[in-house]
C-alpha cells in the first residue's frame, strides 16, 4: 500500500522546529527595526541642522542674521521667532515637539522628540545624538535650544 502524507509526529516536529526558529529570529528583526527607526529620526536632526545652517547662510547673505527659533509642536512647524523669518523648508516628517535655535553668530543648537526618541545638538559639536527616551527625559525647556 502506498501511503502519502505525514504522521502527526512529523508535522508537530516541523512546527516546533519553526516556533524556535521563529523565537531565535524574532529578537533580530524587532532590533534592527529599532535600529532603523532610531537612526532615520537621527537622519532627520542632521537634516533640520543643515537646514538651519543654510537659511542662516541665506540670511547672512542678505544681512539680517538675527538669532532666530525654529520650534515644533503637535508635529508641526510654529512660527519662528522672530516672526519675520521664513520657516525652515525641509522634506521629510517634522518632529513631534522640540526646537532648532540658530545665533546670530551662526550657532546652532537643537533638542527634538518623536514620541519615541531624543534628537539633542550641543552649541559645541556638529553630530547629532539621538537617545531612545520618553518625553519627559528629553529637556526640551531649557538649553540648548531656548534663546
Amino acid at each position: 500500500m502506498n501511503k502519502k502524507g505525514f504522521t502527526l509526529i512529523e508535522l508537530l516536529a516541523v512546527i516546533v522546529i519553526l516556533a524556535i526558529i521563529l523565537l531565535i529570529a524574532m529578537p533580530i528583526v524587532l532590533n534592527i527595526l529599532d535600529e532603523a527607526r532610531r537612526g532615520a529620526f537621527n537622519a532627520t536632526g542632521y537634516g533640520l541642522v543643515k537646514t538651519a545652517e543654510n537659511e542662516y547662510l541665506r540670511r547672512s547673505l542678505d544681512g539680517t542674521p538675527d538669532a532666530v527659533t525654529y520650534s515644533f509642536s503637535g508635529g508641526e512647524q510654529q512660527a519662528p521667532d522672530p516672526a519675520s523669518v521664513d520657516e525652515l523648508e525641509f522634506s521629510g516628517e517634522a518632529p513631534t515637539v522640540g526646537g532648532i535655535h540658530v545665533t546670530s553668530g551662526g550657532v546652532i543648537t537643537m533638542t527634538i522628540h518623536d514620541g519615541v526618541y531624543c534628537s539633542y545638538k550641543g552649541p559645541d559639536t556638529t553630530d547629532v545624538t539621538t537617545e531612545e527616551m520618553d518625553l519627559a527625559g528629553c529637556d526640551l525647556t531649557a538649553a540648548p535650544w531656548t534663546p
